[in-house]
């Protein structure tokens, strides 16, 4: 019996050492496992953050195709990919006039802002009408410009409008493309200088001044020494003529204009048509005109504008040009001579408040055209008409402007008649794109 027990007890001495390999043997094979268990977890969770981001990259790209950024233009954007910049700008005004004359303004024939030559006559009905008030929002304008890129240089494209007529409709301003220095569609006429016209509350600007927009062909030659030149083929701003008035040939202008530390000088000339052409008249005749403005800065803050218009059969080249006439017996026209001229002082007082004292006058000169406008009942036609201005403009923070002005004008008749226009103009300006 002692032998027996012994016998098992050495057997189970010798089994041990095989059970204890057995166990750490099931230990690291469950190790093993954990540890495969993780490597393949973390294949799956890098697969699917690999996944993520390429959705991600994926969704980057498709989005910056739509990105809009900052354009190469100053105030302009472009989108991603793109070489074109575009400018969106405009702004809305009020303008609230009390007018202390009779009545001149849209319902009498005549004009939201200030406009001499309908000044009413002393004596009439409209003349009596004085103290009228009145509000528009006409001068309220909207523009768009694009600038791209091209082996010619920068392409300029702009179109641009506002709501100044009868019906608040949009009217077009300008609408042109300019690269080198060719510009072709509608804008200023090159026969304006813009330098020398003063920065006034009123939307027509002073007397004697040249202010309109034509389609036309235009070619600047740039120096930099010697200013430009410029050279430009226009016609009428509505594309066609009214009544029997028409055009033959289109308007030739030349200009030539130069900067300098002082200020600036710009010589402009023109020649133009005037033919009528009835089944009882045919006439024409053609007109010329002249034109020199400068302006000479006094001090940094303070500066002095001219410009002087003169010419015979100008027409539309004046703000209040009396017109060519046709005898249609004779078949011959009758042109005026006219001279026109706007000086100004220009004052800016801080950067946010700057002031214009303006002085602005037109003069038809005796001739044959005054001669037969008296003989034929047309005596009414203006001999005479001015206007001084002084208006105030300020900027109490970006893009909002306020303007005050009063205006003093006169006109006088071809028969010796006339009327006084007093008029008080405030206007409030909220822009946006500039």
């Amino acid at each position: 019996m002692k032998k027996r027990i012994l016998v098992g007890a050495v057997a189970a001495a010798l089994s041990l050492p095989s059970f204890a390999a057995d166990t750490k043997l099931d230990l690291l094979e469950k190790q093993i496992a954990e540890l495969q268990k993780q490597i393949a977890d973390l294949k799956t969770s890098q697969a699917a953050e690999a996944k993520q981001r390429q959705d991600l990259a994926n969704q980057v790209e498709a989005q910056s195709k739509e990105v809009v950024m900052k354009g190469d233009i100053p105030g302009s954007t472009r989108r991603a990919g793109e070489e074109t910049s575009v400018r969106l700008y405009g702004f809305a005004r009020l303008d609230a006039v009390h007018n202390f004359g009779g009545r001149n303004n849209r319902s009498n024939g005549g004009d939201y802002a200030a406009y001499q030559p309908n000044i009413a006559l002393n004596g009439t009905a409209d003349a009596a009408r004085k103290n009228e008030t009145y509000m528009f929002a006409n001068v309220s304008r909207l523009g768009f410009e694009a600038f791209t890129p091209t082996a010619l240089g920068s392409l300029t494209t702009k179109v641009e409008g506002d709501f100044y007529t009868d019906s608040n409709t949009m009217r077009l301003r300008h609408a042109y493309g300019q690269v080198g220095g060719w510009l072709l569609g509608q804008t200023w006429s090159t026969f304006m200088d813009l330098d020398s016209s003063p920065d006034v509350v009123d939307f027509n600007g002073p007397t004697g001044n040249t202010s309109l927009r034509q389609p036309q062909i235009r070619y600047t030659y740039a120096t930099a020494g010697a200013g430009n030149f410029i050279a430009a083929l226009e016609t009428k701003g509505t594309g066609k003529d009214s009544g029997d008035n028409i055009s033959r040939t289109p308007d030739l202008v030349l200009r030539w204009d130069r900067a300098f530390d002082w200020g600036h000088i710009a010589v402009r000339g023109l020649t133009t048509d005037n033919a009528i052409k009835s089944d009882v008249t045919s006439a024409a005749k053609r007109g010329y005109g002249l034109g020199l403005g400068n302006s000479f800065k006094i001090t940094d803050s303070t500066a002095f504008l001219t410009s002087f218009s003169y010419g015979e059969g100008m027409g539309r080249f004046f703000n209040e040009s009396v017109g060519a006439i046709a005898d249609s017996a004779t078949s011959k026209v009758y042109l005026p001579r006219e001279l026109g001229m706007v000086f100004s002082l220009q004052h800016k007082f801080s950067d946010t408040l700057r002031s214009t004292l303006a002085y602005g006058q037109q003069r038809t000169y005796n001739g044959n055209y005054v001669e037969y406008a008296n003989q034929n009942g047309k005596g009414t036609l203006n001999r005479s008409i001015r206007s001084g201005s002084i208006g105030l403009l300020w900027n109490p923070v970006a893009n909002i402007e306020l303007g005050s002005e009063f205006m003093l004008s006169h006109r006088d008749t071809l028969d010796g008649q006339s009327g006084t226009e007093p008029r008080l103009n405030l206007a409030a300006t909220y822009s946006f794109g500039n």
